[in-house]
């Protein structure tokens, strides 16, 4: 029998129901179709990003339909949650109200609130039914203060997650120290190389640095079980509630944890079929049309020869901002959309919450961002053209490849990374180094995330608060038919061979 048991999800993001929403097919994912028996030596914990990122969510806060996470939560046990970025996007009001109605304890010793309204803890010690005394620390990633509206952080710091679980470590007295850590692992567990020169993620130096025996990570989305840094055991699991993480000490002292499907169906209350079935007539309403359908094909191909769904992102994004330039990327899965559009091909195409950033951009920064688009690509002995490892390991990261309109471009996959941009013309006239153009992109591109150091040297033109997602629905509203041309802005080129 194990000392402890754990059961641990995080970046659920909403996804309460067996449904990725593009359809109504049950699916194996969703917190309602799993189950955590529990006795007096169990603890259930919730790594952050719950309220925010789905059709669902984003349903319930333009619909004022109260959001039904903290009950099924609650329903499911949860002893202790943290929170994640994505958490604070509706505002600390949402916030608040979401943290009051759960019954589990937020733990999170790097969010200090200065009027002392939000129900968060630094840390708590929790004693099991056998004794074993628990200590345990949340954090998140402090990289929130880049992406947050200002407004949503009002009264709110987020400090530096390090120091501020050293300080809540220091108040502990406890058998075994548990980090709940809304951030990822920064090395390749295996062979300690760095995956990332930025401080958003930083799980292998709270390894390194604090006496953590069990760190619970998230934000990556990468499933990860039964791994080991510097002594701690660390897990992760991948997002939208489509498995969790069962974590046990054993008598021995050491901890073992395994990835746990889920299955594709359900028990739901008659308040929770209601409500699903609410949510599905608003995602199936009609809410324009395209000249044609719209759907994505393999990733390496759309990248190669354009997106006409990137495209349609652009187009909004250009027509919301004037600016002279966008780009945008694609989710690693897409829906698309059909000739007659419904906000279920919306919410499920542009999946993020992101809004917009116009920043101004030189003609050489701009070149260096599509470069940074190249490095997409790897080239193999024999010619053959394949999506680059790093882009897939340790996790997949095709939304960190960016497709742009408003400028004409080639890459040429025959020369060396950094210099495969062989084309940038704007209306057929080469773009200069020193020309000065106004560029539009989502908030988490414009912090430079993804490897776009680049635009951290940007000034900021003006900042567009709707979320895309939104300004798509807007966007068709206002242009019922919607011409979808042939073409696309960029082409890849091997050696003067069109790809």
């Amino acid at each position: 029998m194990p000392k402890l048991t754990i059961y641990f999800t995080s970046d659920t993001h909403g996804y309460l129901y067996p449904t990725n929403f593009a359809d109504q097919q049950p699916r194996p994912m969703g917190l309602l179709s799993m189950r955590f028996p529990k006795d007096e030596n169990t603890l259930v914990i919730d790594g952050g990003d719950t309220i925010q990122g789905s059709p669902l969510t984003w349903y319930c806060v333009q619909n004022h339909v109260e959001p039904p996470m903290a009950q099924v939560m609650n329903e499911r046990g949860y002893d202790y949650v943290t929170l994640g970025n994505h958490d604070f996007n509706n505002g600390r009001d949402y916030l608040r109200g979401y943290l009051e109605k759960l019954n589990a304890r937020c733990l999170c010793a790097n969010v200090v609130d200065a009027r002392g309204e939000l129900p968060i803890e630094r840390a708590a010690v929790h004693t099991l039914g056998n004794g074993l005394r628990v200590g345990l620390v949340g954090i998140v990633t402090d990289w929130v203060k880049r992406w947050e509206r200002p407004e949503n952080l009002d009264g709110i710091a987020i400090t530096d997650p390090l120091a501020a679980a050293r300080e809540a470590l220091k108040e502990l007295r406890a058998d075994v120290l548990i980090g709940i850590y809304h951030g990822g692992v920064e090395r390749d567990l295996d062979t300690g190389k760095p995956l990332t020169h930025t401080d958003e993620n930083i799980a292998c130096r709270l390894c390194e640095e604090l006496p953590f025996d069990l760190l619970l990570t998230g934000h990556q989305h990468i499933a990860m079980a039964n791994r080991v840094w510097h002594g701690t055991h660390i897990a992760q699991t991948p997002c939208n509630a489509t498995a969790y993480v069962k974590v046990t000490l054993e008598d021995d002292g050491r901890f073992h944890s395994e990835l746990c499907p889920v299955p594709d169906h359900a028990e739901c209350s008659l308040e929770q079929r209601a409500l699903y079935a609410r949510l599905n007539a608003w995602l199936d309403q009609p809410i324009g049309r395209l000249s044609r359908a719209i759907w994505p094909v393999e990733k390496l191909d759309m990248a190669l020869h354009g997106s006409a769904i990137a495209d349609f992102f652009n187009r909004v994004q250009l027509w919301a901002s004037g600016a002279d330039v966008s780009c945008t990327a694609l989710g690693n899965e897409v829906h698309g959309f059909d000739s007659d559009v419904t906000v279920r091909d919306v919410m499920t195409s542009y999946i993020y919450s992101n809004t917009l950033v116009i920043l101004c951009v030189t003609g050489a920064q701009l070149r260096m961002a599509l470069e940074q688009c190249a490095r997409y690509f790897a080239v193999e002995a024999d010619g053959n053209i394949r999506v680059a490892d790093s882009f897939l390991h340790p996790k997949e990261a095709h939304y960190d490849f960016d497709y742009f309109s408003g400028v004409e471009y080639t890459f040429d996959l025959s020369r060396p990374e950094g210099e495969r941009v062989a084309r940038m013309t704007r209306g057929g006239i080469p773009v200069l180094p020193e020309d000065e153009l106004t560029l539009c992109m989502c908030n988490y591109r414009a912090t430079g995330a993804g490897n776009f150091d680049v635009y951290r040297e940007c000034p900021r033109v003006r900042e567009i608060q709707t979320e895309v997602s939104e300004l798509i629905l807007d966007y068709l509203v206002q242009h019922p038919r919607v011409d979808i041309p042939d073409g696309h802005p960029c082409r890849a080129v091997f050696g003067g061979r069109v790809l």
